[in-house]
């Protein structure tokens, strides 16, 4: 890992829990966003994806007390790198512009559509 990406990975604090090649990832496309959306990530986001020497983790509920969680699957790490780097970006996208899900309250089908359509714009212009 490059210095810069060392130095994002270093301000991720332990928040970037799984494998090498996600977590090289997710430096990547953070190196290429400004410096503010690269601050505010590394504060309120965990990355997670499986690992090499784990089945499983666990953590306290206090340990994501307000911060976003970001899951990143196997089958996705099996992709390219740009279709890595664009799902990375894109989910980055959904915190920047703060975008709620609809596990817990029921959303329109617009409002999802134009979410995904934010997020996938948010991720072209980084990528």
């Amino acid at each position: 890992m490059n210095k810069n990406l060392k130095i994002i990975y270093d301000l991720f604090d332990g928040k970037l829990v799984g494998n090498y090649k996600m977590k090289k990832n997710v430096c990547e496309v953070l190196s290429k966003m400004p410096e503010e959306i690269t601050e505010y990530i590394t504060e309120n986001c965990w990355f997670f994806s499986s690992m090499e020497d784990a089945w499983a983790f666990t953590f306290r509920g206090n340990d994501l007390i307000g911060q976003h969680l970001i899951f990143i699957s196997d089958e996705l790490l099996s992709e390219g790198e740009s279709q890595i780097q664009y799902t990375i970006a894109h989910e980055i996208g959904h915190v920047i512009l703060k975008h709620r899900n609809s596990i817990l309250k029921k959303q329109s089908l617009e409002e999802i559509e134009k979410q995904e359509k934010e997020a996938d714009n948010f991720a072209k212009k980084y990528l």
